[in-house]
């Protein structure tokens, strides 16, 4: 008796989290991405204090020395557009140690300034990728994110970023393929 209701409560929970990511999804057009934003310009405060922040920031890619360097001085910025704020700053590593062999994953920060002072919602450990889109739902006063992460040709992870009013977090995942016409299509794996 006491198995059959523990299955019971599984499969449940498991279709109850299948409709969840379905319903996710079902507003993200698979011709969405990937986004551009407008060019940010950071005052020479803003970029010494990026400087001083993703030096002494942990991260799980392999920067170091003249890489970092490097690497932090040929971010590309651009503005995440944001009902109410100013300056919300998307950051994406360029070509180099911060990003991946053919260029199209890399490591991105989302930075909110407060004059020159930065605060970081969004880290590589969770935010990387490419911006597939930025969306219209707001999430304490935030837009949700998408991220694509190329797998291969016809193939991308799509990453759904939510901010739960301290950091961007991963809510879901889902696939976006192309068919042999090119014609792509979101699978979040739920029919």
């Amino acid at each position: 008796m006491r198995s059959t209701l523990v299955g019971a409560l599984v499969l449940s929970a498991s279709t109850a989290f299948a409709c969840a990511q379905a319903n996710l999804w079902r507003h993200v057009s698979p011709d969405a991405g990937p986004q551009n934003l407008q060019t940010a310009t950071l005052t020479s405060a803003q970029l010494k204090s990026v400087d001083y922040l993703l030096r002494h920031q942990k991260s799980n890619w392999d920067c170091e020395g003249p890489e970092l360097k490097e690497m932090i001085e040929g971010l590309r910025f651009e503005t995440i557009p944001v009902p109410g704020r100013q300056a919300v700053i998307l950051a994406e590593a360029p070509a180099g140690c911060a990003r991946g062999g053919q260029g199209s994953n890399g490591a991105m920060w989302v930075i909110r300034f407060e004059g020159a002072t930065p605060a970081l919602l969004a880290t590589p450990d969770d935010f990387s990728g490419w911006l597939f889109a930025v969306l219209p739902t707001l999430s304490h006063g935030y837009p949700d994110i998408v991220l694509g992460w190329h797998m291969s040709a016809a193939e991308s992870g799509l990453n759904y970023m939510r901010f739960n009013g301290k950091i961007y977090r991963s809510i879901g995942g889902a696939s976006l393929v192309s068919d042999d016409a090119g014609n792509p299509k979101i699978d979040s794996g739920s029919k």
